[in-house]
């Protein structure tokens, strides 16, 4: 007689994301000493469900301006 072995693993569920890059260039003109900037936009990103998991600046034009990497469950 043959034993065949089984596992009992657990089933793992694979989490899918869909990403989003946002330029702010908004906030290319700010200087240091003004008051925090506040981009409203993400803030309404943030309500529909996204994250903001990353941060980068864009170079065109001889200026540069943040990006963000935005990110979401895949409904």
């Amino acid at each position: 007689m043959t034993i065949t072995p089984t596992i009992d693993a657990p089933t793992v569920t694979v989490a899918r994301f869909e990403y989003l890059v946002v330029p702010l260039k908004e906030a290319k003109n700010l200087k240091r000493e003004e008051d925090a900037f506040v981009p409203e936009h993400l803030n309404e990103l943030g309500e529909d469900g996204w994250e903001a998991v990353g941060l980068s600046l864009k170079y065109g034009d001889l200026m540069a301006w943040p990006v963000v990497l935005l990110k979401r469950p895949v409904r």
